[in-house]
């Protein structure tokens, strides 16, 4: 992930990840102790849409569970440490424009590459290591982490790797059989999805 401030407790040193994701330090004497803690909070809906309303929702309903703890912590919407509807209300918030950014939680969440999860499925089941502590530096290190963007289950953020995104069909078609009403009129217009039978969700507006 790119343009993340990591900073490095314990001294004013701080640096910003190139395209590439990498970073560097080197003001680090030896024998020192160290903290490094990267953070990105902006672009709240980057890579966020409908159909991660939708793997979150047949998550909860035990239709098709989130295969991985990094997914699985991005639904955490409200940083609840659990997932239920009241995520999906949160993440909805924020894909209709009612919420400019998430009111409990940042943009991006970055795991340690040497964390271990407990348990996969509920990764909260010991302290997430969203940050990796340094007890007495002796040589060149090598510290990475796993960027998680909060809200995108489907790995489509724009400055991230994506993985198994999905194909998505555009162009669906609603058609009225209603006649045009007029200015002053009152009345109920019906609309239909044309070839509706594989969609599993849509997201647009109407003007």
């Amino acid at each position: 992930v790119e343009s993340v401030e990591v900073v490095l407790s314990g001294t004013n040193e701080m640096s910003i990840t190139n395209i590439s994701g990498d970073y560097a330090f080197t003001n680090m004497p030896a024998g020192g102790a160290y903290n490094v803690e990267p953070s990105l909070d902006k672009d709240y809906l980057n890579g966020v849409s409908t159909i991660d309303l939708i793997k979150i929702q047949r998550h909860i309903l035990g239709i098709e569970k989130l295969n991985s703890p990094y997914k699985i912590i991005a639904a955490d919407i409200n940083n609840s440490e659990s997932i239920n509807g009241q995520d999906l209300v949160e993440l909805r918030k924020l894909i209709l424009g009612i919420y400019t950014e998430l009111p409990s939680n940042e943009s991006w969440r970055f795991v340690s590459t040497d964390h271990v999860f407990s348990d996969p499925a509920y990764p909260w089941l010991s302290q997430i290591a969203y940050d990796h502590y340094i007890d007495e530096l002796k040589d060149n290190m090598v510290v990475d982490f796993i960027g998680v963007k909060i809200g995108d289950v489907d790995n489509t953020a724009a400055n991230s790797i994506g993985e198994d995104i999905d194909v998505r069909r555009t162009g669906l078609s609603f058609v009225s059989t209603t006649p045009q009403l007029v200015v002053g009129e009152i009345g109920i217009i019906q609309v239909y999805a044309e070839g509706y039978d594989d969609i599993m969700g849509w997201q647009g507006s109407l003007s």
